[in-house]
């Protein structure tokens, strides 16, 4: 137990601190010329409702370059008629091919190289910001020469038992990304909500490597390249791009054991370290729970009293600043939850292999 609760103190004061009790606020920047990248397949109603959003964005200067990644619905024909409303709209095909199969990445490839200004931000077509200013506070990152911009999503609130799941396990990964990118170890960011350079882009070496993978070229690619000195974390509540809630438990669980497919891929020091955290907590509570079994009431005592009175507060400012809401308040409960439901969709990859994502 006291173990876990020192490397746990290590987590908590060094990344989950710094986040919880830092002022997450920034000046926007609204006169940096930027190119936002969507890539969309099939998204022909999502990019009817997204597309008029993002051109209302208050920034100076701005284009939206749109990725028509091989869509079998009228995609195309929507990019064409809007485009001359929003001049600012720059359309990109690709056509199907039945004799070339690839994912996001390469889409995504082809979207920045035909984007016109040097710094990038990427979103998906099934997203929304969360204000006019989504564009400036993210470009606010940045400043100083930084090449890579981490960002938030959050998903929607709907009713029942998955979103909750998927909320609280977003909100929980993200306290987790940013936080340790502020403290200087950035390890994942999300292609729902990201920046980074064109130089940057076109220099990463993993693309070819990671071609293979069903999905996590967005973690792999920030994974390969951030570092403390080129990349900024902001937690701006303006900043956020709101994503669309997963239908169904089923759907959910199939996209929880994709992502499992790529932390192998992770650098060696970030794969301990995010080991580490989960295998704590759970030796805790499991030590916890054998003290007090075996009649050990006060040391017993003293690593619940650590947990619920240190531990569990930070992280549910730290949450509460993530716009997590109410969920904050079903924190420990669900952390139980997960650390048994995490293990069994790990283990369950490695008996059944997800299917590749097409």
């Amino acid at each position: 137990m006291a173990a876990a609760l020192v490397v746990l103190a290590f987590f908590h004061l060094a990344m989950f601190s710094r986040f919880a009790f830092r002022e997450q606020e920034v000046e926007p920047e609204r006169d940096l010329p930027l190119s936002i990248v969507i890539c969309g397949r099939n998204e022909s109603v999502t990019l009817q409702q997204l597309i008029p959003i993002l051109m209302d964005q208050d920034h100076e200067e701005f284009e939206l370059v749109v990725v028509n990644d091989r869509s079998e619905d009228d995609t195309w024909d929507v990019l064409q008629w809007l485009k001359p409303q929003f001049p600012r709209l720059k359309p990109v095909n690709i056509q199907a091919d039945e004799k070339f199969s690839y994912g996001k990445k390469i889409a995504l490839g082809v979207g920045v190289r035909a984007a016109k200004y040097q710094h990038i931000l990427v979103t998906d077509a099934d997203c929304m910001p969360t204000g006019r200013d989504w564009v400036s506070t993210m470009a606010s990152g940045f400043k100083d020469g930084k090449e890579i911009v981490i960002g938030h999503s959050p998903y929607e609130r709907i009713p029942g038992l998955t979103s909750l799941l998927e909320r609280y396990d977003g909100f929980t990964k993200a306290l987790q990304y940013v936080s340790f990118a502020q403290a200087g170890f950035p390890y994942m960011g999300v292609g729902r909500n990201m920046g980074f350079t064109r130089d940057l882009f076109f220099g990463a070496k993993g693309s070819a490597k990671h071609r293979q993978l069903m999905s996590g070229d967005d973690d792999l690619f920030i994974n390969e390249v951030a570092r403390a000195k080129n990349t900024t974390a902001i937690a701006d509540g303006r900043s956020y791009m709101t994503t669309r809630a997963t239908p169904d438990l089923l759907t959910w669980l199939h996209r929880k054991r994709r992502h499992y497919t790529t932390a192998r891929f992770y650098r060696f020091g970030h794969q301990v370290l995010l080991t580490m955290l989960p295998v704590a907590r759970m030796v805790l509570w499991a030590t916890i729970l054998w003290l007090f079994i075996m009649g050990y009431f006060t040391g017993a005592s003293i690593g619940l009293a650590v947990a619920l009175f240190i531990f569990l507060p930070m992280e549910m400012l730290a949450l509460r600043k993530l716009g997590a809401g109410r969920i904050m308040w079903f924190a420990l409960p669900l952390e139980w939850l997960f650390l048994l439901l995490d293990p069994c969709i790990y283990i369950s990859t490695l008996i059944i292999k997800p299917q590749r994502w097409k």
